[in-house]
């Protein structure tokens, strides 16, 4: 075999775990980094705001160690950025994390070294203990949070939801509408007629022709105009307005009403 045509596999491994070192190098260092930004961040407010630690203080605690929060979400981000966990809308969200980290951890370094080397502090190094170090944390959190919510997965998921929701919000309409109707109140009015007859007229003792006269005197299925004939049957039924219906229904109310009562007072004998 020619020895030119031979694959060098050796170099390539070598240089593929020289790579890979230096990968896990650099993201040691990056730690590194991290942490001694946030052992400056802690010394900052130690010396600034005179809290202490000592005694276990939990309350001291935290609030020194809230700053550490910003390295948190910094490293936290870094890693789905490395891992391929962050798409689409995510990528810029995530760098804006990595760069407000950035500009915090500078701003924590100076001011820092600034406070150690005694003298007068300089008034920048005031203006962010004051305002920017106490918020720093919540800048940070507010962009991660972002991040998050930039996930495809969870804007899908908001869509479907909404999607749900309209459905539900258009069912509960109809449902509203079909229980206001003037055709289920005739219904309603309809199988009343049908089932009172009976109960009513046993309490009264009518006999069982009575009842039944009084059950075919039930008006007509969805007879909204009121003209005795059911608006199926109705080759074109006039349309009639709402207030047709209501008023056609309550007189036609009355009057069966008052049919029943003529019938139920109707001598028997001659």
């Amino acid at each position: 075999m020619n020895n030119d045509s031979e694959f060098n596999l050796s170099g390539e491994a070598t240089r593929g775990t020289v790579g890979t070192a230096a990968a896990w190098l650099g993201w040691l260092l990056l730690f590194a980094l991290a942490v001694t930004t946030a052992v400056h961040a802690v010394a900052l407010v130690q010396a600034t705001t005179h809290l202490t630690t000592a005694g276990g203080n939990i309350f001291n605690i935290v609030r020194v160690g809230g700053v550490v929060l910003v390295e948190l979400f910094a490293v936290v981000t870094a890693v789905l950025l490395a891992t391929h966990r962050l798409r689409a809308r995510q990528k810029p969200a995530a760098m804006a994390v990595e760069a407000v980290w950035f500009i915090f951890a500078a701003v924590n370094l100076v001011s820092s070294f600034a406070v150690e080397a005694g003298g007068a502090v300089p008034q920048f190094v005031t203006t962010w203990v004051t305002y920017g170090l106490p918020v720093s944390a919540l800048v940070m959190g507010a962009l991660f949070y972002l991040t998050l919510r930039l996930d495809p997965d969870a804007t899908r998921a908001d869509d479907e939801a909404e999607t749900l929701e309209m459905f539900a919000r258009v069912k509960h309409a109809a449902r509203q509408e079909v229980l206001a109707s003037p055709q289920m109140r005739a219904v309603i009015r309809q199988a009343e007629w049908q089932r009172l007859p009976a109960v009513v007229g046993r309490q009264m003792n009518l006999t069982d022709g009575q009842i039944a006269a009084l059950v075919r005197q039930a008006p007509q299925l969805l007879d909204l105009n009121n003209d005795g004939v059911p608006d199926i049957h109705e080759a074109a039924p006039r349309r009639v307005t709402l207030q047709e219906m209501q008023s056609n229904l309550e007189a036609a109310g009355h009057g069966a009403n008052g049919n029943g009562a003529n019938f139920t007072q109707r001598p028997t004998g001659r």
